[in-house]
């Protein structure tokens, strides 16, 4: 079985399922043993889908309160930096 160490070599691959099979299978089996790699990979993976949804453009998530000048800001800092649209 994989150590903590070896996981954390592979978990960028094995999260984006860009392992061989067996490695994935290693990979896998870790993630079952390990409650700490897994609750890592569980805490990762939300913090993934929060950045998501915070850089994701919708008229209705920005409060009334904020001014217009801020989200105009923060939408040319968006497109000169992450390249969004």
């Amino acid at each position: 079985m994989l150590t903590c160490k070896q996981f954390d070599e592979f978990m960028m691959d094995y999260l984006e399922g860009n392992l061989p099979f067996w490695q994935k299978v290693s990979c896998g089996l870790h993630l079952r043993m390990c409650r700490k790699c897994a609750k890592f990979v569980d805490q990762y993976r939300r913090v993934v889908l929060l950045e998501k949804d915070a850089l994701l453009p919708s008229a209705d998530s920005i409060p009334e309160a904020v001014p217009e000048e801020l989200v105009n800001a923060a939408l040319a800092y968006r497109q000169q930096n992450l390249g969004g649209d």
